[in-house]
Order: C-alpha cells, then sequence, then structure tokens
C-alpha cells in the first residue's frame, strides 16, 4: 500500500488506481491553503509502482527539487513532491518519521546589476509589464501591459510568460512557466534581471516595488532634456541679438533729441 502525505495528513493510494491533487470539486483529494490549481497533479500506481505528473502545462510541479515535463515521472519512497506553496511526500510503503511540514518561503530576489537595484519576490506573485497595476512597471514600449508573473511554488520561484511578449531564460525563449534557478539571466523587453537566493552585492538595495525606465526611454529622456537646454540658450541668445540694435536705436535716438534742445535753446536766447 502506498501513501502520499501532506501536513501530516495521508492520502492512500490504491493500485490501479490515479489520485488527482487539488483545490478544486473534481480533484480526488482536495487540498486548501497550499496555492494549488483546480488539478494541479496526479499521482497514478500499478503493479509496477507509481508515477507522478502534472495535470497540464501550466501546472508546476518538482519532485526532489527538478520540475517534471508533460509525461509520467516514476516515484520512490521518500520522494518529495513540490506544488504551489506545499510539499508532499510520497511513501511507498509505510509512511516514514519525516513529516512534510509547511516552510518560510524562499527569499530571492530579482537583481538588475545595471541600476544597482534589487526587486524582493517576497509576494506569492510578482507581476512585471507596462501596466502600473504590476509589482516591476517597465517603462518602454516593447513591454506588454502584463508581460510575465513570478510566482512563489514548488518550493522555489516559477516564470510564467504571458502571450503578450517574448520572454527569454538564458537566452532561450519560454511559453511554459519554468522553475528560476540561482544565476538564471531573465530578458524582458529591453530589460536583463538575474534570479538570485544570495546576499545581495554589497551597495545594492532591496525594493519591494519597482518602476523601470529602458535604457532607450532614457535616451529619449536624455535627448529631450538636452532640446530643452539647447532651445532655452537659444532663446536667450535671440534675446540678447534683438536687444542689442533696440539699444543703438535707442542712444541714437536720446542723442538727436539732445541735440534738437540745445539748438531751441539757442535760438530762443537770440544774438
Amino acid at each position: 500500500m502506498t501513501w502520499l502525505e501532506y501536513n501530516e495528513a495521508l492520502q492512500e493510494l490504491r493500485t490501479d488506481s490515479e489520485v488527482v491533487v487539488g483545490t478544486g470539486a473534481q480533484a480526488t483529494w482536495r487540498v486548501r491553503r497550499a496555492d494549488l490549481m483546480p488539478r494541479h497533479f496526479i499521482v497514478s500506481t500499478s503493479a509496477d509502482g507509481a508515477a507522478i505528473r502534472p495535470f497540464s502545462s501550466d501546472a508546476v510541479v518538482t519532485v526532489n527539487g527538478r520540475q517534471l515535463g508533460a509525461g509520467n515521472s516514476r516515484l520512490t519512497d521518500g520522494d518529495l513532491i513540490g506544488a504551489g506553496s506545499g510539499e508532499f511526500r510520497f511513501w511507498a510503503t509505510v509512511p516514514g518519521e519525516t513529516r512534510s511540514v509547511a516552510k518560510a518561503p524562499v527569499a530571492a530576489h530579482l537583481l538588475d546589476l545595471r541600476r544597482h537595484s534589487a526587486l524582493s519576490l517576497h509576494r506569492v506573485s510578482t507581476g512585471i509589464g507596462r501596466d502600473d497595476s504590476n509589482v516591476l512597471v517597465i517603462d518602454d514600449d516593447a513591454a506588454a501591459s502584463f508581460h510575465a508573473e513570478v510566482r512563489r511554488e514548488a518550493g522555489g520561484h516559477a516564470l510564467r510568460a504571458s502571450d503578450s511578449g517574448p520572454v527569454r531564460v538564458n537566452g532561450r525563449v519560454v511559453s511554459a512557466p519554468v522553475m528560476l534557478n540561482e544565476g538564471d539571466e531573465i530578458e524582458i523587453a529591453t530589460l536583463c534581471l538575474r534570479y538570485t537566493r544570495e546576499e545581495l552585492p554589497e551597495g545594492v538595495g532591496a525594493e519591494m516595488a519597482q518602476r523601470i525606465t529602458s535604457s532607450i526611454g532614457e535616451e529619449m529622456a536624455a535627448v529631450q532634456s538636452r532640446r530643452v537646454r539647447s532651445s532655452s540658450v537659444e532663446g536667450l541668445s535671440s534675446a540678447v541679438t534683438v536687444r542689442a540694435p533696440m539699444r543703438a536705436v535707442a542712444f541714437v535716438s536720446s542723442v538727436i533729441a539732445a541735440v534738437a534742445i540745445a539748438t531751441l535753446l539757442l535760438l530762443h536766447r537770440g544774438p
């Protein structure tokens, strides 16, 4: 007889059967408070042993820290299954003394070395995109409104790309959810971020939310600033150029007026 364990609760796995684990009404074992999908993964048993597979391509499942693909993966006694924010333990015979208990979330950051900043991934979900409702807002026309999401699940963090724009991890375009590993480089629009669980480099501070202007946007802002300064200088130069002849005319007029007054005084006195 085999078992599946979660937080000291046991689900029996009978031979030649399937158990669907999730939060929905169609799940065989409904697990609350684990951030699971309605039907997250399936454990099937037969005379040859037990196997596990994600219910769909959107479901992230790990076994002993390794992300599973779409097909069946064989389970062995004591295997640790990560799904959502929960950890499950598979027992091939009698449940062992080691119990799967809730653990503190993994502390991690998205590091932007170019700007010497880091975004904390302390939330269950961290949205990335151009829309102001995202945690990481990218002011870049190349970014979609809701471009990607980093979710805390399966004992780590999974990157989920939307269909609105390309997302690359270590240079490879990803479409299905992918578990992030230490040092993974994420490219979104013109932004390049590094996933890390290690201590942040000296001089880099962690932020709870962030707004980033792309390098193109920064260059455009700099050009605009230079244009404004140039326009101001040109305006000042034009003003000086216009005022110079006006001052000369005023001076000549005052001289003529003075000569005219002197002439009138001489005529008034007579010979």
